[in-house]
């Protein structure tokens, strides 16, 4: 009998991998264990070299759908003349070191839809119904191994039905830590702007969609944080919208029921109904249709919206009998979502005219991620809900750094082994629930991963409060690097095209501080990710309160212009 063991790295807690591998060991008839540690998942095998080769190859090709498999490691194999018969699922392992990843929150699955719509099921029209391959993860984790006592659900002892699923292996919600029902789990419920309750579960939602027919704005509780929604055929519901939240033209996000209810306000291409129908469920930029019916206020002078599919149970029962709802991030100008209850009361009591709440506690908070399509090309404007915490890969090995990231569109990065962790979309610095946030994620990210940064790259300018918040709380670093803004953009861009040599890099990305003490802003440089040199840019302008970069070109055509100017330089 031969014995193997072997380490998977990748996103493989969380996702059914444990009960995937016990059901396919029992199907070859192979011994042993399955066991989370934190550096990922820990498989031991008894049996043939055929069935645990067998075992290994379909372990890759048949992964359950949210699993992504970085890495197989062999740790050890030898012959034994005799091992376990049967196939068990170990308790979770601490390690000194943690490696493990995290998984994102995922849209709900088809299967725990049908089960919501099913008058004969327990969870049926149960608003927080999921599974091992549905449901929140990143928002709801305080700790690793991923396990329920370490995320927002301990609150909420399962009772007996769903303590047994959770149990057992051969169950789609075994290990699922938010799994609950009706008896056990989160309440829904609607409340006035006082907090008065209304309703409480079903009714709430029915209460909430009478009053979004009435052309009330409600707050909306969901994975990550409140949207704010109205009906987007309503005119003076929409405008009122935009009055409230003194959002003058930026466009409104849209929820549609489904790709046909989609399909009626915008043109899809493939690309985008990929995107549309994607566990991630982000929200998809597309052309808008000319005969969409919808309130001018929704997107004005425009002629795009964005648009995205429901992703929890809420969303889905929100929307059985109407097509489209605004669902817009709720919060003020420039700063993070609201995410807490108490703090939707305080700070959108002047725009919600009533609150769908629930009582499952939100640990991070995250937006709705939004990707812009170039033809079948996605482009990522802001990477959040659904594909944060997941990470970068890099083919080389990295140091533990602390990149701090720039003030306005606020994001950081961790890097360390071969991943580079890389925050959701944390507001503008300028704003004190912004640095609160972007503290909280940053203390987060280094407590799951147990980095301890020993370098600090952080951004050249003087006064951005992402270097002194980082420096702050990194106050050990002794090695740290200032890079110039713009030298960071040609050297992410020569990355993420696997590209080690040198370029001209044409970065059109406002401003940023110079290496001569002066703004940058429009500029040629020709390097690497080592160095640069700054061969050409735009004029300078002087306008009020400091110095920016205007778009003219001088007389010159574009490439007669740069050519001998890179040339003269190198």
């Amino acid at each position: 009998m031969n014995r193997k063991v072997f380490l998977v790295k990748g996103v493989v807690q969380g996702v059914g991998f444990r009960p995937f591998c016990s059901r396919m060991a029992k199907e070859l008839e192979l011994g042993g264990s399955v066991q989370n540690n934190s550096s990922g998942v820990i498989i031991e095998l008894y049996g043939t070299d055929k069935n645990i080769k067998t075992f290994m190859e379909r372990l890759i090709e048949e992964a359950p759908p949210l699993a992504m498999i970085q890495a197989i490691e062999v740790v050890c194999e030898d012959d034994v003349p005799e091992g376990l018969k049967d196939f068990t699922i170990r308790t979770s392992e601490k390690q000194e070191i943690q490696q493990v990843l995290i998984p994102p929150d995922i849209a709900t699955c088809d299967d725990c839809l049908r089960e919501m719509r099913d008058p004969g099921d327990k969870r049926y029209r149960y608003p927080f119904i999921n599974c091992t391959n549905c449901g929140p993860r990143y928002t709801i984790i305080k700790g690793l191994p991923y396990d329920r006592t370490k995320t927002t659900m301990a609150c909420f002892p399962m009772c007996e039905d769903c303590s047994r699923e959770y149990h057992d292996v051969t169950d789609r919600r075994y290990h699922a830590q938010p799994n609950a029902c009706s008896r056990c789990g989160p309440t829904l419920w609607i409340c006035d702007v006082k907090g008065k309750r209304l309703a409480i579960n079903d009714e709430a939602i029915e209460l909430t969609k009478r009053y979004l027919k009435m052309g009330k704005i409600l707050a909306i509780k969901g994975v990550g944080g409140y949207h704010l929604a109205c009906d987007p055929k309503n005119d003076e519901a929409v405008r009122t919208l935009r009055v409230r939240k003194r959002r003058r033209d930026k466009p409104f996000a849209l929820m549609a029921k489904n790709l046909d209810a989609a399909r009626k306000v915008v043109f899809i291409n493939e690309m985008a109904e990929k995107l549309l129908l994607s566990p991630r469920r982000p929200i998809v930029v597309c052309p808008k249709r000319s005969c969409d019916r919808l309130s001018d206020y929704v997107a004005p002078n425009i002629d795009t919206y964005g648009v995205m599919l429901p992703y929890t149970p809420v969303h889905h029962l929100l929307l059985e009998d109407q097509d489209l709802l605004i669902m817009t991030s709720a919060n003020l100008s420039d700063e993070p979502l609201v995410a807490g209850n108490r703090e939707a009361l305080r700070d959108l009591g002047s725009i919600a005219d009533y609150f769908l709440m629930h009582d499952r506690d939100i640990y991070v908070k995250i937006d709705d991620s939004v990707i812009a399509l170039a033809g079948r090309t996605p482009i990522l404007t802001r990477r959040a809900r659904g594909y944060v915490p997941q990470p970068y890969i890099s083919k080389d090995l990295l140091p533990p750094i602390f990149g701090a990231g720039g003030e306005m569109k606020s994001t950081f990065s961790v890097a360390h082994d071969h991943y580079i962790f890389t925050s959701q979309y944390l507001g503008d610095l300028k704003e004190l629930s912004s640095i609160s946030l972007y503290e909280h994620v940053m203390d987060l990210f280094l407590l799951l991963y147990e980095i301890s940064p020993s370098y600090l790259v952080y951004d050249k300018h003087p006064l951005y409060l992402s270097t002194r918040i980082a420096k702050n709380k990194l106050s050990h670093i002794k090695d740290s690097i200032a890079v110039q803004h713009h030298h960071a953009h040609l050297a992410a861009c020569l990355w993420d095209n696997h590209f080690t040599g040198e370029a001209i890099g044409l970065i059109l990305d406002g401003t940023g501080y110079g290496d001569d003490g002066n703004i940058w802003g429009g500029e040629f440089l020709v390097g690497s990710a080592k160095n640069f040199i700054r061969v050409g840019n735009f004029l300078n302008a002087p306008l009020p309160g400091g110095i920016r970069r205007s778009w003219n070109l001088g007389d010159s055509p574009f490439l007669f212009w740069l050519k001998p100017l890179v040339k003269r330089k190198l």
